[in-house]
């Protein structure tokens, strides 16, 4: 069944060349439909599953079309800066979120379905088909997105390509465990380590709240925390930061500010510090609700 997006934002995270986030000056963010603003638009996600009949006349799904489409109209900027990357299919970064608090990430290029040159108002989509659920090996979705009430399913809660580390997260730990769904993180050095993943959502005044599931705690002063960036890569705003203490859901919320165009979600300890946690999630929610995007 189609959905309808709250916010939308596209990103272009390869301005600098190299991919990383230090040169995000190209983004555009997307409203719902109101009054026929610049930037005003409707967005519809859709999953349609693509079956084959077998004997006895059944069908069995074989792979599922993932699609965002998008018709509104646009400045001559926005207008300009799609069909720049339509025509070089630039790899994108789609954020956004709905009206039931669910969060997209999602990455690939667009096409432009229907416009004119002297015509502001068209639609553009992504589109791609895939088996669904998430990679044995890097853990990432195979339709390169998710869409649910937790901002980190682009990942599934897995091993990825880093051995003893979950998909998608990056650290700075001496010794890491990924074990029967909990990552174990021990550091023995005096500067202490950090475990964090990075997700684009140039939202300002949306409220974040990031938690995990601590199931031992061997650490003398553990803190989760939620940071926001610039378009630079620059620390933009004060980290708020949560001192874990004892097992069980531990979570940290984060106004976003003005020049937010990325968050950082993480898990640090000190020295001779040892912390095993589960199920992270990033929510527009302060109820604590772990998914994944299994479609």
């Amino acid at each position: 069944m189609p959905t309808q997006l709250s916010k939308l934002a596209l990103v272009n995270p390869s301005v600098d060349g190299n991919g990383d986030f230090d040169s995000l000056d190209e983004t555009i963010i997307f409203s719902v439909v109101q009054e026929g603003a610049a930037e005003a638009s409707r967005q519809v996600i859709s999953i349609e599953p693509n079956t084959q009949v077998i004997e006895n006349n059944r069908e069995i799904i074989t792979s599922k079309n993932y699609n965002i489409t998008v018709t509104g109209v646009y400045s001559q900027s926005a207008k300009a800066q799609l069909y720049t990357w339509a025509d070089a299919q630039t790899n994108l970064v789609f954020t956004g979120y709905g009206l039931d608090d669910s969060i997209l990430q999602m990455e690939g290029t667009l096409q432009i379905n229907k416009g004119f040159e002297d015509n502001m108002s068209f639609r553009f989509s992504s589109a791609r088909e895939a088996k669904g659920g998430y990679d044995s090996t890097t853990g990432k979705h195979t339709a390169e997105m998710s869409y649910v009430k937790n901002g980190l399913a682009l990942f599934g809660w897995q091993e990825g390509s880093t051995t003893d580390l979950a998909a998608g997260w990056t650290d700075t730990i001496d010794t890491l465990d990924f074990t029967a769904g909990v990552q174990t993180i021990t550091d023995a050095a005096s500067s202490g380590g950090i475990m964090y993943r990075d997700i684009h959502f140039p939202f300002p005044a949306k409220v974040l709240t990031f938690s995990i599931n601590v199931t031992e705690d061997s650490a003398t002063s553990p803190v989760i925390g939620i940071q926001c960036y610039d378009d630079s890569g620059s620390t933009t705003g004060v980290q708020a930061t949560t001192n874990i203490s004892g097992t069980g859901v531990q979570n940290v919320s984060k106004t976003l500010v003005a020049a937010c165009e990325y968050v950082r979600v993480s898990v640090e300890i000190g020295d001779d510090d040892t912390l095993k946690f589960k199920e992270p999630t990033l929510q527009l929610s302060t109820d604590y609700e772990f998914v994944e995007f299994n479609t």
